[in-house]
């Protein structure tokens, strides 16, 4: 029987709350703002990324190494989000049609993102500009965005 190791976790002060990491080895696999991981505390290369991030090292996320399970469609929707630079957005349908398939898929598959922020769903916004949703909220994404030096006029 394969024992079961404890992820390594950090937690990452930044303007818009400690954002709670895990880890496995030097990988991410899981990252959020509402609760704690459970595991063995650790400083690491990921929460330094992040808190460069933070600090305004837009691209200091750009080459994190991430570990997240998915079906392959949602790790091709995920390698997508990765591409848009700091700054830019797309929308579902502009996501959908490079992906050929259907926007509420890609709406799926962002929604399935365990380590946000690494992975940008938060640049993914409506066909008519407005956030449409953020698992940490709207407030969060806008600030995101806004850090990022998004020049679109966002829709509330």
């Amino acid at each position: 029987m394969k024992e079961k190791t404890m992820p390594r976790i950090d937690t990452v002060h930044t303007p818009i709350g400690p954002l709670h990491l895990a880890l496995s080895g030097d990988a991410l696999c899981g990252a959020r703002f509402d609760a704690p991981f459970a595991g063995v505390r650790a400083s690491n290369s990921v929460g330094e990324r992040l808190r460069a991030y933070f600090a305004g090292h837009l691209g200091a996320l750009d080459d994190v190494l991430i570990e997240m399970n998915g079906t392959t469609f949602q790790r091709r929707v995920w390698e997508a989000l990765r591409a848009i630079p700091p700054g830019e957005t797309r929308t579902y349908g502009e996501l959908a049609r490079v992906l050929g398939t259907h926007p509420r898929a890609v709406g799926a598959a962002n929604g399935s993102n365990q380590v946000g922020v690494a992975i940008p769903c938060h640049r993914v916004i409506a066909a008519d500009g407005k956030l449409c949703g953020y698992a940490w909220g709207e407030e969060r994404k806008r600030w995101l965005l806004a850090h990022e030096g998004c020049r679109i006029a966002l829709v509330a």
